[in-house]
């Protein structure tokens, strides 16, 4: 990942989800990198599902739950928000789950308890989001 950052002048959007389950540490990478993120996409992995699957095969992990809330994941998600702060994030954030297949009735139960979680750590600072 160093070679293209040093090579090129490009913004990217760090997922942190994926950037920690193919090994990475995207708490330190965004602590080194800020300047060259734009775009986040606030996510977290299960470390016992990755244990499990073979390296490279997401789609499988994916349907095995790799993909977890902000709360429950190897992703430090106070340590990232700490340098957020301290690195004066100003790009654009998504909260997203991968999760595939996805039950009907999950999805919106995972968004209240991730907007709650979020909330409480004070990542997310309003009641504007519209979620009951």
């Amino acid at each position: 990942m160093e070679q293209p950052l040093r090579d090129s002048d490009i913004q990217l959007c760090l997922d942190t989800g994926h950037h920690a389950y193919a090994g990475g540490d995207p708490v330190k990478f965004m602590l080194k990198h800020h300047n060259r993120v734009s775009y986040l996409h606030i996510k977290n992995f299960d470390i016992n599902v990755r244990s499990k699957t073979q390296k490279g095969a997401l789609a499988k992990a994916v349907s095995e739950g790799i993909m977890v809330e902000p709360n429950l994941g190897g992703v430090n998600m106070e340590e990232l928000l700490k340098v957020l702060i301290n690195v004066n994030f100003n790009g654009w954030a998504i909260v997203e789950q991968d999760m595939y297949p996805a039950p009907f009735d999950k999805p919106l139960l995972v968004s209240k308890r991730t907007y709650e979680y979020l909330k409480y750590i004070g990542m997310v600072k309003t009641d504007s989001f519209g979620i009951k």
